[in-house]
């Protein structure tokens, strides 16, 4: 008895099944390298779609990247149209836990907030990582209280202080692991999950866990992607991150953290 037509059979499981039945070693030659084909072919559609799904993850990168610095550009305009006219800007309100040195102050010029963001801006720049600030410490750039970064940061800094395996000293690297994120919600709901159980070096959990308990507790929107940070390793870019931790501190600071 003959072997049916191999090349319209596309299961591998039904030809392994043929092979483990044949005796005949013509046959079971036929057999094996039909099932090589199916492999190979199925190695191909594998290799295409993950490229197309990773040029998909590239594309909403950049996308993602334009945005965050068409933001930052927009602030600078901002400051620098302000500043012609020597104009001031208001001030903030202070972040929780965060003290404001010698009381309320009059607002600073634009000048001054312009200078402030662009120094924030190179500082956090990936590029300028080797020159890190002190653990729970604002970067000395502006002493001003109405740098929106400074404050961002030192609310960030602070709200996370103690925990272990997190040190916010910029917006980069600091957040890559994502373990940041995570004490920065169980800082406002420690009951939301264990903290300690976390582990450093697992990446993607870490951010899943944060992004999902920030939406669901905080009504957080997940301006940030998993496999963007991801991919971005671990000097992911400023921009994006400063982005969601503004949404993190709208989110949360008007609410009272629980006393440690």
């Amino acid at each position: 008895m003959g072997l049916p037509d191999l090349a319209a059979i596309t299961e591998e499981a039904e030809l392994q099944l043929m092979l483990d039945n044949a005796t005949d070693f013509d046959e079971r030659k036929a057999i094996r390298a039909r099932i090589r084909e199916i492999k190979e072919d199925n190695r191909h559609k594998m290799d295409a779609r993950l490229k197309k799904t990773e040029t998909a993850r590239e594309e909403m990168l950049a996308f993602r990247h334009k945005q965050a610095d068409d933001a930052k550009q927009r602030y600078l305009h901002m400051y620098e149209d302000a500043a012609k006219h020597d104009s001031k800007i208001p001030t903030p309100r202070p972040a929780v836990g965060v003290t404001i040195p010698g009381g309320t102050k009059a607002p600073p010029s634009a000048r001054t907030a312009m200078n402030a963001f662009k120094q924030a801006d190179a500082a956090n720049n990936p590029q300028n990582q080797g020159k890190t600030l002190g653990a729970g410490k604002a970067p000395a750039l502006s002493r001003s209280p109405t740098a929106i970064k400074d404050m961002l940061l030192n609310w960030a800094a602070k709200m996370t202080e103690g925990y272990p395996n997190v040190s916010v000293t910029n917006f980069s690297g600091s957040w890559a692991n994502g373990l940041a994120f995570c004490a920065l919600v169980h800082r406002f709901f420690p009951d939301a999950f264990d903290f300690n159980s976390l582990d450093p070096n697992n990446r993607r959990a870490n951010l899943t866990l944060a992004f999902k308990k920030a939406e669901e507790l905080a009504d957080i929107a997940p301006l940030l992607e998993v496999d963007d940070m991801l991919m971005m390793k671990d000097k992911p870019d400023w921009k994006c991150v400063f982005c969601y931790v503004q949404g993190l501190y709208r989110g949360l600071h008007q609410l009272t953290p629980p006393a440690q």
